[in-house]
Order: structure tokens, then C-alpha cells, then sequence
């Protein structure tokens, strides 16, 4: 019984260390890209079959040995991945301290699902954040008509329509001094860049919803329009924050390129992964929503609340812009 289900063990060495590398490599394939989501799971599986290989079968034969090692060398790799993530680890980004002067700034982001038509809990979420800026995705023009009492709240909007999963409404308290309705990449995919002022002080934000890596698209244009953004960023001295749903992980090789040439800050690094994608499939749950800030600002608090009827979950972010 034993040798009929050891080709399985193989099987899964095989799969974890190809699961391990094959996003490591600077490729745009997208069906190389994907492995880099699901490192916990990863871990999880390679994990459990390790345990369960070493309960079964002796360790001294080589081949069992090689096996074994297969399996360490691809949990090592995934997990050092989202090691930066986990509690008690180095933070990017510093908290506010208690009493410390600045403007707040609360900033929720829901990838609604275009087809999803649960509008009153999307609007629940949306007055129980008491964010001062939404920032919503994949909005239709259903989408735009069954939010539109949200325009008595917030009195600043910026609301582009769109089918497809391309549309994208932006809601602010605060004022709006311009923005810019961009296509960095495709004719049909938008992005918002926004400059608010923050009690006399202007802050840009980057809105993006880029294409997620699938079989019609690599990701060239998700790379790109990053890139652009990263290049924008080192060209301007504003405090500034780029958000939306990425369609990466931030320990993606592309991201923390991203990043480290934008000269962001990740405030989920040391405090959580914060899975925001999967509500609708939690063993398949990764962060794909993401705030990315200048370290203009200081972290009052991250909460991921509770399903709208998404396949995402939506992502409250609490920072403090702290004085010129």
C-alpha cells in the first residue's frame, strides 16, 4: 500500500519546488506568476505531506532522504516569503504615537465584484468605516446608481463607470483639487490619479486596478503601470499613497521592485498578512488590496471587515499624515 501512494509524495515535491521558484524568475507568463499567491497554502500542504512522509516511510533510504530535502528547500523558499508579514517582525512603517499632531486620513478599499448585487451591504460597510476616503473598483453603472446616497456624505467624488471590471469610484471627504482620469497601459483599463488637500496640504493618491495574471493576459501591463507610477513618485516630493486592488502580493518580486524604486512604505509588513481577496473561498485567501504610503505618514490601524457579498473582503486603513 505504501509504494502504490509514494508516486503522490513525489508528486507533491515535485509541484511545492516548482510552486517555489517558478515565481522567483523575472517572467511575465502569467501561469508562472500565480504561484506566488498562495504561499501560506503552500506551506500548509508541504508541511503536512512532510510530516506525514516521515510518519510512513524511513528517512535513511536516499531516495526518501532527497525527497525530504525537496520538500525543506520548498518550504524555506514560501516561507521566507511571507515571513516580513508575520506579527512581532521589522515594520516599514511607524506607528502614530498617542497625542502626536497631524490630519487623519482613513482610507477603505472594496473590490465590489461588479456582479455582485448586495448594494445595501456595501453601503453598510462603507457608512460603518466612517472612512474620508472610498475608493471602490469593478463599478458598472448599476454600481454607481445603487451608491448614490453616498454623495450626501461625501461631498467630493470622482465616479467612472464602467463594464468589463474596469470601473472605479472615488468618494472624499476631504477636497479635491484635481484628478487625473489615466490609462497607463490599456485603452480600456483606468486608474484616478488624485491630488486632495489634507488642511491646506496637498497629498496624491494613486488609484490602479490593474489586469490580474490570467490566460488572456500576462503581466506586462500589470508590471508597467506599476513601474510608471514608481517612476512618477521619485519625480515628485508630495506626500503620497498609491491603493487599490493590485492583483499581487505584496512579497511579489514585482512589488517590492515597486516599491523600493517608489520609496513606499507597506504598513501590513510586521503586523499581518491581512488576506483580502477570498471571502468567498477562505483556504484560497491572499492580500491583494493594498495601501503603499510615503513615510509622510504614521499607522493608527489596519482592519479587514467583514464580507459584502465580494469575493473580496474590504480593507480599512487609518494613517496620520504628520506636519510639514
Amino acid at each position: 500500500m505504501l509504494a502504490l501512494i509514494e508516486p503522490v509524495f513525489v508528486l507533491i515535491g515535485v509541484w511545492g519546488l516548482f510552486a517555489a521558484i517558478a515565481p522567483k524568475l523575472r517572467t511575465e507568463i502569467w501561469w508562472m506568476r500565480v504561484w506566488i499567491y498562495g504561499r501560506l497554502q503552500t506551506c500548509l500542504i508541504l508541511l503536512a505531506a512532510l510530516l506525514l512522509y516521515l510518519a510512513l516511510y524511513p528517512v535513511g533510504e536516499i531516495g526518501n532522504a532527497t525527497l525530504l530535502m525537496t520538500y525543506a528547500v520548498a518550504l524555506v523558499i514560501c516561507a521566507l516569503d511571507i515571513w516580513p508579514y508575520l506579527p512581532g517582525r521589522k515594520r516599514e512603517l511607524r506607528r502614530a504615537r498617542p497625542g502626536m499632531p497631524g490630519t487623519p486620513l482613513s482610507v477603505l478599499l472594496i473590490n465590489v465584484l461588479q456582479e455582485n448585487e448586495d448594494h445595501a451591504a456595501v453601503l453598510a460597510r462603507i457608512r460603518d468605516s466612517e472612512a474620508d476616503v472610498v475608493f471602490l473598483s469593478e463599478t458598472n453603472a448599476r454600481w454607481r446608481e445603487a451608491l448614490s446616497p453616498l454623495e450626501a456624505d461625501y461631498p467630493h467624488t470622482y465616479l467612472l463607470d464602467k463594464e468589463a471590471h474596469n470601473g472605479l469610484l472615488f468618494y472624499s471627504r476631504y477636497p479635491i483639487r484635481e484628478v487625473q482620469e489615466r490609462y497607463f497601459c490599456q485603452d480600456h483599463v483606468p486608474s484616478l490619479t488624485v491630488d486632495m488637500d489634507l488642511d491646506g496640504r496637498e497629498v496624491r493618491l494613486y488609484c490602479i486596478h490593474p489586469r490580474p495574471p490570467r490566460p488572456r493576459d500576462d503581466t506586462q501591463h500589470l508590471d508597467d503601470e506599476l513601474m510608471i507610477v514608481a517612476d512618477e513618485l521619485r519625480e515628485q516630493h508630495r506626500p503620497a499613497m498609491v491603493i487599490g486592488d493590485f492583483n499581487e502580493v505584496g512579497w511579489s518580486w514585482m512589488v517590492k521592485e515597486f516599491k523600493q524604486h517608489a520609496g513606499l512604505c507597506d504598513p501590513k509588513r510586521g503586523r499581518g498578512l491581512y488576506n483580502s481577496y477570498g471571502a468567498q473561498n477562505p483556504f484560497l485567501a491572499w492580500p491583494l488590496d493594498h495601501a503603499f504610503v510615503t513615510d509622510d505618514f504614521r499607522l493608527l490601524g489596519i482592519h479587514r471587515l467583514r464580507p459584502c457579498g465580494s469575493d473580496h473582503y474590504p480593507m480599512l486603513y487609518r494613517f496620520q499624515l504628520t506636519p510639514a
